[in-house]
């Protein structure tokens, strides 16, 4: 059964101590705690109760009981033992007593005469863990209500998170009370500006089965902003880009810099591209890498596409930047054809176009975007033949849904056929 490990745990932690012994006393001792040591349980069991006769100790009792619930045999003897203790010491309310003989009767599979002595001794004014193990019973038992009625009183005297995690679980899954759970733990969290991950875990995981997405993402947010890690940064943009939110991603990483790397990539695809222009620039200074000079370069190129006309202004300025790009080492074949289907197609130098066309197919042979470059760079260049052998592998595997790639196809292909 689950409960009884959750005894288990509390059990092992009382180890006895006596406070004075004899030279019998330690002998036997020592012999019980070698046995222990190598798993020889029967004879530490049998020493620990011969201990008890000779000494009277109860340390000796709940020693000997713990041995029986190690080795799963049957505790009826242990249980006596116990019981013969409680009822001649009623004055004796060591909680380590109580927690035995519950592990022991649930070992048994007497689950009622557990319930009995938790209700009694262990699920007021005991130790979070006896608390939420008397709950736990009460679950077995098929009394959720009660379990809950426990918690809360638990919860209520001292606000620990494992027993609100406990609580919230027993009240969304056992009474199907999700809202109430959730009512719970965004006061907990509301109070304790430190509440844990786990907590903030537990809301998380009730929000998203309510398909409350955007609740999640708050969460993941109040995360990010006191420990920035990059998992909860990941969780954040999952759930905007599932939301359709890439303004709301924005507007956060705008709040929280250093990650201008994903802000760049949401401003280019927001076509946000002043901004996305300033993060480049910004990245470069810092990085010295090459490739935020062609990022500006193409940017400036994009921006300009979007009048009716190019700025002539605009084209200088995107080729005086990949060009101090590749006097720097630009080899990236991503820029090395952005740049050179440009020059190509405004007819700003077809023959540099198509050598840079060229150096991106050296290292990439079979993109399609590539050879329809070099295709145009050869249509343009009068070579039909040529550029029309290309054209048919580019439409082989992308179609002609492209307009682009349609429009070079229909005017190579008429060239190739005069």
């Amino acid at each position: 059964m689950k409960i009884a490990v959750l005894w288990m745990v509390g059990v092992m932690l009382c180890v006895a101590s006596p406070v004075v012994s004899s030279d019998t006393e330690d002998t036997l001792i020592i012999r019980a705690l070698l046995n222990e040591e190598v798993g020889k349980l029967s004879e530490s069991k049998a020493l620990y109760e011969s201990l008890y006769r000779l000494t009277g100790k109860k340390e000796y009792l709940i020693q000997e009981a713990k041995d029986t619930l190690l080795q799963k045999n049957d505790p009826s003897h242990s249980i006596d033992n116990l019981v013969k203790w409680i009822t001649a010491h009623p004055e004796d309310r060591d909680v380590a007593l109580y927690r035995m003989l519950v592990a022991l009767y649930i070992q048994q599979g007497s689950l009622v005469d557990a319930e009995n002595v938790a209700d009694e001794y262990l699920s007021v004014d005991t130790p979070v863990e006896d608390q939420m193990a008397v709950a736990a019973l009460k679950l077995e038992l098929g009394k959720p209500e009660e379990a809950v009625a426990l918690l809360q009183n638990a919860y209520q005297k001292k606000e620990d998170e494992k027993i609100l995690l406990q609580l919230s679980t027993v009240m969304e899954k056992s009474l199907q009370h999700p809202k109430e759970a959730i009512v719970l733990l965004e006061k907990h969290i509301g109070k304790y500006k430190d509440a844990s991950v786990g907590v903030y875990f537990k809301l998380i995981e009730l929000y998203a089965k309510e398909k409350n997405l955007e609740k999640v993402g708050e969460l993941y947010k109040k995360l990010y902003k006191r420990d920035p890690q990059k998992y909860f940064l990941q969780k954040i943009i999952e759930i905007s880009l599932y939301r359709n939110d890439i303004d709301g991603v924005i507007a956060f990483l705008e709040q929280n810099q250093g990650n201008e790397e994903i802000l760049f990539t949401f401003y280019k695809e927001k076509k946000k591209y002043e901004k996305a222009i300033t993060v480049a620039q910004k990245l470069h200074r810092i990085t010295g890498d090459v490739k935020w000079l062609a990022e500006e370069g193409m940017l400036v190129y994009e921006a300009a596409k979007q009048s009716r006309a190019i700025d002539p202004k605009a084209l200088r300025k995107m080729q005086g930047l990949l060009e101090e790009a590749l006097k720097k080492g630009l080899n990236d074949p991503l820029y090395l054809n952005y740049y050179g289907y440009t020059l190509i197609d405004h007819d700003l130098d077809i023959d540099k176009g198509i050598a840079l066309v060229k150096k991106a197919l050296a290292q990439d042979s079979t993109n399609t975007y590539y050879l329809d470059s070099l295709a145009w760079g050869l249509y343009k260049r009068g070579k039909c033949d040529r550029a029309y052998e290309l054209m048919k592998q580019v439409v082989a595997k992308e179609g002609l849904a492209e307009e682009e790639i349609k429009t070079h196809w229909d005017l190579v292909r008429k060239c190739y056929l005069k």
